[in-house]
């Protein structure tokens, strides 16, 4: 798991792995950390970031989507969350541009596989929008562009599926932008959060399936 920030964990994908028993090993790019082999490993989560995907002046940023470039030759499958599915689409040759509004908030989506990834709700926290790669497959969107694809092995997920209430109680109280309405947002948690889990626990648990599969 490749973690770039405190408060942007992998929340309920721990629950999936756990009841896998596979072996974890969590790599902080903020501390400095080094990835290992691609080769080494059978999957790859990348997790949520502040930055944006598309800001090149970066180093590690660089670093990070070459890297996902080797494992994708490596065979490794590799599942990008929120600034992940960024990195993951520039790695495959897509693209990352400034959406036309930051997504803060609970979202609905258009699901092409509701039995995978449900129509929502589903917490969002981005300030672009993705365009998928080449071949990719189109899984869901909504008025703020792609939201999930798959690109060979791979899948991109836009929104956050990952988080808690403590997730976002921290994410919320750390954003300095006019535009979040904590108190509202909050609220709609408390009421969002028990659909949301259920839907997560499927998109994970599914997608782990397929990993279970492949490498056998």
């Amino acid at each position: 798991m490749v973690q770039h920030q405190d408060n942007a964990p992998p929340g309920l994908l721990l629950d999936v792995l756990r009841a896998r028993d596979l072996v974890r090993r969590t790599v902080r790019i903020d501390r400095a950390e080094r990835l290992p082999d691609p080769s080494s490993i059978a999957l790859a989560v990348v997790l949520g970031s502040d930055e944006s995907a598309d800001e090149t002046r970066n180093g590690w940023l660089a670093d990070e989507i070459e890297w996902l470039r080797r494992a994708d030759q490596a065979g490794t499958t590799i599942l990008g969350l929120g600034f992940g599915a960024q990195a993951l689409a520039l790695a495959l040759g897509g693209a990352v541009e400034p959406a036309g509004r930051p997504a803060r908030g609970w979202r609905r989506v258009v699901t092409a596989e509701p039995q995978t990834i449900a129509a929502g709700p589903w917490f969002a926290w981005h300030d672009d929008s993705i365009r998928i790669p080449p071949g990719a497959q189109l899984l869901a969107h909504n008025n703020g562009g792609p939201q999930a694809y798959r690109a060979g092995n791979h899948l991109g997920i836009q929104f956050h599926p990952e988080v808690t209430p403590e997730i976002i109680t921290k994410r919320v109280y750390g954003e300095h932008s006019a535009a979040v309405d904590t108190q509202g947002l909050l609220e709609a948690t408390s009421r969002e959060f028990k659909t949301a889990a259920v839907a997560a626990n499927q998109l994970f648990s599914t997608f782990a399936d397929s990993v279970d599969r492949l490498h056998r």
